[in-house]
């Protein structure tokens, strides 16, 4: 990776990457954080192979490389790793050792750097159906984790958002959905602006009002916003309609999880949704580490031993027939984590699929983030937390009835 220098920006980091974007490219850089372990340089191939080889191709159904290893030259990474210094937070900074080796994956926020104008909205869509352990209570497991959040003091409010609202292909309880993700996004709603966060947990309702009123394509109309997006996940090429005056409907909240999806098969949904239910196949697992990766190799290995293309629908279905139940269960797990990125621009680009509003073609791209595969502790942890909930839940059923 040559000619740094100057051209980035800090976008953000979490506990093992500092994200840069490389400026008037879309692209950005994953920066690796080194803090006392050894480096593998394999096992971080192993985990882009993952992404461009497993989980993107189960989406998509495409093979296109999303993610690649690039080296950064010495001297840059110490004239970057400065520079990074002064900008990344207080708390952060204890981990300031880099490696020269970054991934670098095209920039979701953004279709066109060179555009006027790029909004993207994330979404983290969470767990779409109610899983094995909880089908008695009729509730699923996002919204069981929400009072365990609000009982252990880790959100103030409990969101109104459940997950089964925005997989039903309803269109109106997919509206409520995304509603209770704009009136308390947590960590699961965003909105971006040429790159830049505008939208968040730590914004005002009332910003969602000023922004909705920017962008000039909706005509400062909730509900047309709110089917734009709803028209991109249910897979449709239909024309959205101007329904500006349309009267914003009170969105509810229903005591219990109702399962109920009517997903068309071609549905980004639809596909996530099939992921996330491998889990339920094979519930037992065995021989877990309580921190391994060891299982990505085994994926990558059967898929070159079989000479298995995933973009394939009959190497698929071969794939998850052959797959040990703790593979599934770890598809599963990234499936049920991962953030749907809904990037576009009102600058019509004939390279992207488009939704045309009041005569005006809106470009768009739909992506999937946060792919990378996860350690098998998340399943050990996972059985903890199911304990907890319906622990949980059996204590709060007198308070209910009463």
């Amino acid at each position: 990776m040559n000619n740094l220098r100057d051209s980035w920006k800090y976008i953000g980091e979490g506990n093992a990457h500092i994200v840069i974007e490389i400026l008037n490219t879309n692209y950005v850089l994953r920066l690796k954080k080194e803090h006392g372990k050894r480096f593998d340089l394999d096992r971080m191939q192993e985990s882009v192979d993952f992404v461009n080889m497993v989980m993107s191709p189960l989406l998509f159904g495409g093979n296109d490389i999303l993610n690649q290893i690039v080296q950064i030259p010495a001297e840059q990474l110490k004239e970057l790793t400065e520079k990074l210094y002064d900008i990344r937070p207080e708390h952060r900074r204890y981990k300031s050792t880099l490696n020269c080796f970054a991934i670098k994956s095209i920039n979701l926020t953004m279709i066109d750097p060179h555009s006027v104008t790029n909004y993207c909205i994330e979404i983290k869509p969470k767990e779409g159906y109610i899983t094995s352990s909880f089908k008695n209570i009729s509730k699923c497991y996002y919204c069981l984790k929400q009072c365990l959040k609000h009982e252990e003091g880790q959100i103030n409010n409990t969101s109104r958002y459940c997950p089964l609202d925005l997989f039903s292909a309803d269109q109106t309880r997919m509206r409520n959905a995304l509603l209770n993700l704009i009136d308390n996004p947590q960590n699961n709603f965003k909105l971006f602006l040429n790159g830049n966060i505008i939208y968040n947990d730590k914004s005002a309702r009332t910003d969602f009002d000023t922004i909705l009123r920017n962008m000039l394509v909706f005509d400062s109309s909730l509900e047309l916003f709110l089917s734009f997006i709803i028209e991109i996940l249910l897979g449709n090429k239909n024309i959205v309609a101007n329904d500006a005056n349309k009267a914003v409907q009170e969105n509810t909240k229903m005591e219990y999880c109702v399962e109920n999806s009517k997903m068309e098969p071609g549905a980004i949904l639809y596909k996530l949704l099939h992921l996330q239910k491998l889990s339920e196949d094979k519930q037992t697992y065995s021989n877990i580490d309580s921190d391994d990766f060891e299982y990505v190799k085994s994926i990558l290995d059967l898929l070159k031993v079989n000479a298995l293309d995933l973009s394939v629908e009959e190497d698929r279905e071969k794939f998850f027939s052959m797959c040990e139940s703790v593979h599934l269960g770890m598809i599963s797990a990234v499936a049920k984590d991962c953030s749907i990125m809904l990037s576009f621009t009102p600058n019509y680009d004939n390279n992207y699929p488009y939704i045309e509003i009041g005569g005006q073609k809106i470009s768009y791209r739909l992506s999937i983030t946060d792919l990378e595969p996860k350690s098998t502790k998340t399943l050990l942890k996972r059985k903890v937390t199911e304990r907890k909930l319906l622990d949980l839940y059996k204590n709060m059923e007198p308070k209910r009835d009463s």
